[in-house]
């Protein structure tokens, strides 16, 4: 069986708009000698954190306007991964950037991409006994509220749908709940997060 990515070629990409997200449009010949134009969201990766408190009680959220929805939503702290940083160093840069939080143990639970016509990889870290280490520190256009939620209710959160990383963070606690630990730390909240899924 031949595989898919063989099957279509690049030909060349034209950079069609660029403000806060960049538009490429991206010409490929199809496996069947058609050429197609296809609009490709291209931006930098991005970074979300689940950061439990200490003995994993609450999980730490940021509440900001958010353009798309127009409207303010609860969410993860996160953002873009700057050049030359780690996924792992921007989830933790932006927690302490949004909330004041911090914390030194952290999983790294993997990545998936944005979506179908996007280069961006979205990473999501697991981070046990945040705690407030300093004031938050806004960018230009970013300004909330930090919230605490009660982890027992974290799951029912996230399958509300009223939040943009939910799948993310739903597949990050599965991720994480079936790791093997040698942290401490992540061991204990390890346990609080397998308790999160129904038996």
């Amino acid at each position: 069986m031949n595989n898919s990515d063989e099957l279509w070629r690049k030909l060349w990409t034209t950079r069609a708009y660029k403000g806060f997200v960049t538009i490429n449009q991206d010409t490929y010949l199809e496996a069947d000698g058609s050429v197609s134009t296809w609009d490709v969201i291209a931006s930098p990766d991005s970074a979300a954190v689940l950061a439990f408190t200490e003995g994993g009680t609450d999980v730490v959220l940021f509440e900001q306007f958010r353009v798309g929805p127009g409207k303010t939503l609860l969410e993860l702290p996160g953002g873009y991964v700057n050049e030359n940083e780690t996924p792992v160093n921007a989830a933790q840069r932006e927690l302490a950037e949004e909330t004041g939080y911090e914390s030194s143990a952290i999983y790294y639970a993997g990545s998936e991409w944005w979506s179908a016509n996007s280069s961006r990889r979205k990473h999501v870290v697991i981070a046990a006994e945040a705690r407030p280490g300093s004031n938050p520190l806004w960018d230009a256009s970013e300004a909330g509220f930090v919230r605490l939620l009660p982890s027992d209710e974290l799951m029912d959160f996230l399958l509300s749908g009223e939040l943009t990383d939910a799948g993310l963070a739903c597949r990050g606690l599965m991720k994480f709940a079936a790791a093997a630990q040698e942290d401490p730390a992540l061991d204990k909240l390890q346990a609080t997060v397998r308790g999160l899924f129904p038996s």
